[in-house]
């Protein structure tokens, strides 16, 4: 094949500018003159030396495949699929990968794959353009019947330039007018190469003192070439690398002949700077080293960002608090540490009472300052080896670590009662809000993380049916309730083991139409005894615990797998929605995942549409900012779910790439009566209209509203009237038939 996605791969980095260590070859390629360009028409792939291709399975281990490629020095690799294709990981995607701290499993979920390809007879120009084109630097070369014969690198094509330049200086020695020229040439190009590069470059001689800098270098460190000329690069030192460090880089300089990493280095202003850096040593024609190349870029902004994104997948931003993934790290880490010294570990779960009429009352913006706050009285009020996080709303939870004595857990909790419940100010008014507490001991109520955090969460709930304002250690007439979901709790385990989850499929319908334009996925439990089990009975326990992550991923996997079924058998379906829960989107891992899963499906990311609910969009707005924006230059739809029951803000509405808003059922209830309901639904169609986005009406089970939808302008309805959940092999035959029915009545 000779175009496809990429994985980490090398389009990838030159789209993201995620590798800017070097002059791009491509870089280079754009300011070849004619002169070049000639060359390269002339002479075919065949007539250069092509590296020979060096292929591995796809299930070869990643370290495995990174230790062959140190040995044999490789700077690239193939990977051979099952399927035939061929995939290739690079040197570049290593490193990253490295950085990343991704580098595990088998090598065919990272290479980039299909291999691009290019027959051996194509000229070297028609090479050069599709490389530069493709933002590539490794194609494969098949002979005329397919068969994989090379890979070609971009530095090929360069070299073939070099050399037949070289055939042109031989020949200008016996015709001394043609030498002349040549050299001019060779010298302007290699000058406008130089300069035009946007990475930095230093020349050094063999004694390291800078011979000549290139614009980019003056840019980049502030530095003329008039100040550095003559001086060592040390001026540019930042005193943060060891002496062993450059011990170990001028050991690679010697024996390897080259040196590229990160380092952190300082400007002219002061100011430091962490560059990714190649160090390149230059041998004159008696094998000796004569001058060293560096080439450098500045990285600073990419790591802060890395830094960033790295923190929101561990850190509710509202906060600063842990969020769930991290609290979960921890409590597990703090149970470890108990069991080996015999200590207890107390897990607390905080949700504030009534907090929902500071929202109704004050609007989000006050609700935000009062978390923050109610956020800095819980931390200040424990000891700094605790932790404390924000679980989501208004829920906090808390691990008390090297618990003694269960009384001074009692106190602690009177205390947050105390602080959390003193006013809080807010612009010039005064705002209460109580806590109530649940409370569970390790090992006295459970040994395992998730048990712990269920059974606090269990006692909170007792002490809200209490009163409200008061803790609750988890007590044994708790434990019938929370035995029942911990049960459960290990029955969905075997269910995602067992393969009994299935998914059924409602669909959404154009109600000027007709016509099917979307259907949504919903996952059911096939369970062995008790038959197919109501969604109520076991969705909120999965979406509380760890659980909800990889049944998530289930489910999007086998959503995308049937969405290119009836691709493939030509079923009109619109596209597939899926429901997303914030734990699993602000997994680490989320974005890979999905990208995984649109591979091996092959379904195209327009086909695809991620449901999330109002709470979560306005309740992580920074994080699930950055998120969607990520998800919609992939080509991903968004829609808002249950619009109109949490309380978004048009501005930050405006500001998210969501296309459809999806109208609760709720306010359905008396539609066409004149109530509050109707005018809210009026007015959301309205709004969605206004900001170009399409507007789904969940739970439609009458020809009253389906008439009342239509009359407002509704654009899509979901409901029984159209159809119920059904599994995949139901729907095909009733979909858009049931959709013109209903309407022609």
């Amino acid at each position: 094949m000779r175009a496809g996605d990429t994985r980490v791969g090398e389009l990838k980095a030159r789209q993201t500018g995620d590798d800017e260590s070097m002059i791009f070859p491509t870089d280079t390629a754009s300011h070849c003159p004619a002169e070049a360009e000639f060359f390269l028409h002339l002479k075919p792939i065949e007539s250069i030396r092509v590296q020979p291709p060096v292929v591995v399975p796809e299930q070869t281990a990643l370290h495995e495949v990174i230790a062959r490629m140190r040995v044999q020095r490789l700077d690239a690799i193939l990977v051979g699929y099952d399927d035939g294709e061929h995939g290739i990981l690079t040197e570049r995607d290593i490193v990253r990968l490295l950085a990343d701290g991704g580098a595990h499993g088998a090598v065919g979920a990272y290479a980039s794959k299909p291999l691009q390809m290019l027959t051996a007879r194509q000229s070297l120009y028609a090479a050069q353009r599709f490389m530069t084109e493709q933002s590539v630097r490794h194609v494969g070369i098949e002979d005329e019947d397919g068969r994989l014969t090379g890979l070609l690198c971009f530095a090929d094509v360069l070299q073939s330039i070099e050399h037949e330049y070289a055939n042109q200086l031989r020949s200008a020695l016996r015709e001394r007018d043609e030498a002349l020229g040549l050299a001019r040439f060779n010298l302007r190009m290699a000058d406008r190469v130089f300069e035009s590069a946007l990475e930095g470059i230093m020349v050094t001689d063999r004694h390291a003192k800078i011979e000549r800098v290139n614009q980019a270098f003056t840019r980049l460190t502030g530095y003329t070439e008039d100040e550095v000329v003559g001086r060592n690069p040390g001026l540019l030192s930042s005193g943060r690398q060891t002496p062993d460090f450059y011990k170990q880089l001028w050991h690679s300089l010697t024996t390897d002949g080259h040196w590229q990493g990160e380092i952190w280095n300082r400007r002219k202003a002061g100011e430091l700077f962490l560059e990714y850096l190649t160090i390149t040593s230059i041998r004159d024609s008696e094998s000796e080293i004569s001058h060293y190349a560096a080439i450098f870029s500045d990285i600073t902004q990419r790591r802060q960002a890395e830094e960033r994104l790295g923190y929101l997948a561990t850190h509710d931003v509202l906060t600063n608090l842990a969020n769930r993934m991290l609290f979960e790290e921890r409590l597990t880490h703090a149970i470890v540490h108990a069991k080996r010294f015999g200590r207890k570990v107390a897990v607390m779960y905080l949700d504030l009472d009534r907090f929902k009429l500071v929202n109704d009352t004050l609007g989000h913006n006050a609700g935000d300052e009062v978390l923050k706050m109610v956020a800095e009285r819980i931390v200040a009020n424990v000891r700094a080896n605790d932790t404390v996080a924000r679980m989501g709303g208004d829920e906090f939870a808390l691990v008390l670590e090297e618990v003694d004595d269960v009384r001074d857990v009692g106190r602690v909790a009177r205390k947050l009662l105390d602080e959390v419940g003193r006013a809080i100010d807010i612009g010039d008014r005064q705002i209460f809000v109580t806590p109530s507490i649940g409370i569970s001991i390790y090992p006295d109520d459970g040994t395992e993380a998730e048990d712990l955090i269920l059974l606090a969460d269990q006692a909170m709930y007792g002490a809200k049916s209490r009163g409200r304002n008061v803790f609750q250690f988890f007590e044994s007439k708790m434990t019938s309730s929370a035995i029942e979901q911990l049960e459960t709790l290990g029955e969905l385990h075997r269910a995602l083991e067992q393969n009994e989850f299935r998914l059924f499929y409602q669909p959404q319908y154009d109600l000027a139409s007709g016509r099917i334009v979307g259907v949504e996925a919903l996952l059911r439990w096939l369970h062995p005894s008790r038959g197919l089990v109501p969604p109520r009975d076991f969705i909120g326990l999965a979406e509380r615990s760890a659980l909800t992550v990889p049944i998530g991923r289930w489910v999007l996997h086998e959503a995308c797998r049937q969405a290119r079924r009836w691709l493939d058998e030509g079923f009109e379906f619109g596209r597939v929605s899926v429901n997303v829960s914030a734990r699993q989107c602000f997994t680490d891992h989320f974005l890979s995942d999905l990208t995984t899963i649109l591979s091996e499906t092959a379904l195209p990311a327009e086909y695809l549409q991620l449901e999330l609910l109002e709470s979560m969009a306005m309740n992580t707005r920074e994080e699930i900012g950055i998120l969607l924006r990520e998800l919609a230059t992939r080509g991903i739809s968004l829609a808002i779910d249950d619009f109109g029951t949490g309380y978004s803000s048009l501005v930050y509405l405006k500001d998210l790439p969501v296309d459809t808003l999806k109208i609760d059922q709720s306010f359905l209830t008396d539609c066409g009566s004149g109530s509050t309901d109707d005018a809210i639904v009026r007015a959301i169609v309205a709004m969605g209209r206004a900001l170009g986005l399409d507007v789904v009406m969940e739970g439609v089970e009458t020809a009253k509203q389906l008439a009342f939808l239509q009359e407002i302008g509704c654009h899509q309805g979901q409901g029984f009237l159209f159809a119920r959940p059904q599994p995949a092999d139901q729907l095909v035959g009733i979909s858009s038939r049931r959709g013109a029915e209903l309407l022609a009545e």
